[in-house]
């Protein structure tokens, strides 16, 4: 790639950590698997938007996304299936990370919300990153500009000095459109890969085996 990057902004979700929201809301709702199209419904749903942005709590949302989806499940059974979506960090995450040289600066914007992100905590995550913009605590989601210019403002870097790596399209496209570079990566070896491209980290996959 041309370009020297300076900062590299990561998604979490599909990205780094392993969530089940796609399947268990595929399996909800009778229809087939498809991440686009059922991410595209969920972030319809005013419930999600208001969750998402920390303006409603878990029980409220859970209510309300039940009655916006019309879920055939009792708001307590979604929400505790909720909770249980994150299912731990995707092969090779944290060495991904690792290998990033101190020199970049490296950050997450991610759409979630203080349930999920209390469970992504705990899988060690947070100390890899210079800082984290969570749509619950920042207030706006993803793909709307707002969400990247606050990630972009407080990282201190202009949209084409940053890498973002999503696994959904739609928030890929919304990167390009302000000028950053922006490539869909589902999972840390996709993530590698673009990364590798980039001079970032070396394209051998020797560092998922190192003990």
């Amino acid at each position: 790639m041309g370009h020297k990057i300076a900062g590299i902004l990561f998604d979490i979700g599909g990205v780094l950590v392993a969530l089940d929201g796609v399947p268990s809301m595929a399996k909800l709702l009778g229809v087939e698997p498809r991440h686009e199209a059922l991410h595209a419904m969920w972030i319809a749903s005013p419930s999600v938007v208001a969750h998402e942005t920390g303006k409603i709590d878990a029980a409220a949302f859970a209510a309300g996304v039940v009655a916006d989806l019309r879920l055939p499940v009792t708001a307590d059974r979604f929400l505790q299936d909720f909770c249980n979506w994150p299912t731990g960090l995707l092969p090779g995450a944290l060495q991904l990370l690792d290998e990033i040289p101190d020199t970049y600066h490296v950050a997450a914007l991610s759409n979630t919300s203080a349930v999920h992100w209390d469970k992504i905590r705990a899988m060690g995550l947070v100390d890899r990153f210079d800082q984290t913009y969570l749509s619950h605590q920042i207030g706006c989601l993803k793909p709307a500009t707002e969400a990247f210019l606050v990630a972009l403002e407080g990282m201190g870097l202009s949209p084409s000095d940053v890498l973002f790596l999503d696994d959904g399209l739609r928030n890929i496209d919304a990167a390009v459109k302000l000028g950053m570079h922006a490539h869909v990566a589902r999972g840390p070896e996709e993530a590698r890969r673009v990364l590798a491209q980039y001079g970032v980290v070396p394209s051998s996959a020797g560092a998922y085996t190192r003990p």
